[in-house]
């Protein structure tokens, strides 16, 4: 697995937003009613309604890996994101924080197919290595098991059944550590995101006026871009013309 190719192709297309685009869901995987829409807000960030206050708070003080589950997924993700000069590993971003909450939020979607993966890759590890669970293995063992997942079109021209669950597994559990890494502070700085920032208007540009063969009134130009006015609500007569 090249650890080291740069990261920012892994964010092309849709990686990192269709996780944010699924329906919530109750345990059960019961659609949440819409009669809840009309609760009460309760105070706070998001305003709350008082049914996703309650299960917010459920799911901050639930859990659903154990430690070891958490420390293999931490050893897998550091593979996926691994540290670099110009950003963090994985595990020092929150992603495995990440992973445990997207599993408790959307149980139907995520806890099957990572406690299964994870416990395929620890019997794959113990088969290979004498026993070892994944993360007792070397690096160059870990590694040689994530080689033989990574690139699933490797595995579907050898026609290994054998691996076809763990390159699920790896594939998914690839897609969540990426979506964590790249919504964390730190993935944000890496891919130099900035968010919307204030800009200066300073009137339609000569050529697209060239183009469409208008001209700004020069009377009001003043008015259109004075940047010392630019806080001014505009106001005009009751014939149409601008006055402030």
């Amino acid at each position: 697995m090249d650890r080291r190719k740069s990261l920012k192709t892994l964010l092309g297309g849709a990686v990192g937003t269709a996780i944010f685009t699924q329906v919530g869901c109750k345990d059960d995987g019961e659609l949440v009613p819409g009669s809840k829409v009309g609760v009460e807000p309760t105070e706070g960030y998001g305003l709350r309604t008082a049914y996703e206050a309650e299960r917010d708070e459920r799911i901050r003080n639930d859990r659903f890996f154990t430690d070891f589950e958490l420390e293999t997924i931490g050893v897998l993700a550091d593979i996926i994101v691994p540290e670099a000069e110009d950003h963090a590993k994985a595990t020092d971003t929150g992603v495995v924080d990440f992973i445990e909450f997207m599993a408790l939020d959307q149980p139907h979607v995520h806890q099957t197919r990572l406690r299964g993966g994870l416990a395929w890759i620890n019997t794959e590890s113990s088969q290979r290595y004498g026993g070892k669970a994944f993360i007792e293995a070397t690096p160059e063992e870990q590694i040689a098991i994530v080689d033989d997942i990574a690139y699933p079109e490797v595995v579907k021209e050898s026609e290994d059944d054998r691996l076809l669950p763990g390159v699920r597994f790896f594939d998914h559990l690839r897609f969540l550590v990426v979506t964590g890494f790249f919504t964390s502070k730190e993935g944000v700085k890496y891919i130099g995101y900035e968010g919307n920032q204030p800009n200066v208007w300073e009137g339609v540009p000569q050529e697209v006026q060239d183009k469409h063969g208008v001209s700004l009134d020069e009377k009001y130009l003043p008015l259109y871009v004075d940047q010392e006015r630019r806080g001014i609500i505009a106001e005009w007569d009751d014939e149409g013309n601008l006055i402030t």
